[in-house]
């Protein structure tokens, strides 16, 4: 497949120089690395809390908060607190993520889930984070129907939608079903097969591409038409408010999967919230352009992280202690650039499991 060199050749994603130089420049640190000693199994955390210090939108309104609901030696708002004064105050290059590790554990205890000395889920890890953070500063608004304007995972990252099947052949509509996600979640499967099918029905890539493969990808199987007319139909997910940053999370069928290639060559750089979805009824979501700016990968029971840093206006590849510069501006003008700095420091059936695109 060579989806991603046809949509870079032609121009499409939106062009590159939202890419190159990105308008939001925020002071920020040198890179740090976090610690991973053998037996912690800490990647995942450590993915999800690279991605979350390197967001600029969510580290400045972060830092902005200071009252919270505490919940002592298991509170996840002061662990990322401390470990985020670390990151912009301490002189050492590796960093101790123990504190967030064990409030992680015991926040999460009676589920189960994300456990001293087990392996877990990074884009799981990264979108329960965000939620904990809702309870800590926002515990009087239920998690699906926030406005809080001092919650930032609502206000910067939720996107609230409403899932409804519509008959173009006799107009019946199901009942709206309205939620709200944090992590727009894809089959890499039903991405591929996308992907093949729209370069075979178009003779050159567009701008809009990129939103309309996602969008295509993540429509779900066909189901009956409200009033039994014999049509069938997908559901249509309208966006009803305008985030500032899109993350869209990668499923995939094994830890094996022979789609990694494939995957990298489908995803492109830009994306228009517009083409993202069958409808956007916000006039700033319409026009709003997002760019890539993380990836967090998975290989052989590992995560890293790819994230673009703007303060030395470099890409940067984290793989727990580890930090070194893959590529810079210039370079990043360069056809599949970014993919081809994966596949030089991850290895070569790395998998995608979460992308990161925030405003310009």
């Amino acid at each position: 497949m060579s989806w991603k060199r046809n949509y870079f050749a032609s121009g499409g994603g939106g062009g590159m120089q939202g890419i190159l130089t990105p308008r939001t420049m925020t002071s920020i640190a040198p890179s740090k690395g976090l610690s991973n000693e053998p037996g912690q199994n800490s990647c995942f955390l450590n993915s999800a809390l690279q991605v979350l210090w390197h967001l600029d939108i969510f580290r400045r309104s972060f830092r902005q908060l200071t009252s919270h609901k505490c919940m002592e030696d298991s509170c996840i708002f002061c662990a990322l607190k401390n470990i985020f004064a670390q990151f912009q105050y301490s002189s050492e290059k590796v960093l101790p993520t123990d504190a967030l590790r064990s409030a992680l554990a015991k926040s999460f205890q009676d589920e189960q889930r994300f456990q001293l000395g087990i392996m877990d889920d990074a884009a799981e890890c990264f979108e329960n984070i965000l939620m904990r953070i809702h309870f800590h500063i926002a515990d009087e608004s239920k998690e699906d129907i926030c406005t809080a304007r001092r919650c930032i995972p609502h206000q910067k990252f939720a996107m609230t939608l409403f899932e409804q099947c519509v008959c173009s052949s006799c107009g019946a509509s199901s009942d709206p079903l309205p939620f709200i996600q944090m992590v727009h979640y894809i089959s890499t499967t039903s991405l591929c097969n996308q992907a093949v099918k729209m370069l075979e029905s178009r003779e050159k890539a567009t701008p809009s591409m990129f939103g309309e493969l996602l969008r295509n990808a993540s429509m779900g199987d066909l189901r009956s038409c409200p009033s039994q007319c014999g049509q069938q139909l997908r559901m249509a997910r309208v966006l009803l408010n305008s985030p500032e940053i899109i993350t869209i999370g990668l499923v995939w069928d094994s830890d094996h999967s022979d789609l990694a290639e494939d995957v990298i060559h489908s995803l492109g750089t830009c994306l228009r919230l517009g083409d993202l979805f069958y409808r956007v009824t916000e006039e700033k979501a319409r026009q709003a352009e997002l760019y890539l700016v993380g990836m967090v990968c998975y290989y052989g029971k590992h995560y890293s992280t790819f994230f673009f840093q703007t303060k030395v206006r470099r890409w940067m590849y984290f793989d727990d202690a580890h930090v070194k510069e893959v590529l810079s501006c210039l370079e990043w003008a360069e056809c599949g650039a970014v993919r081809d700095s994966c596949w030089r420091n991850v290895p070569e059936n790395h998998q995608e499991v979460l992308q990161l695109l925030t405003l310009s």
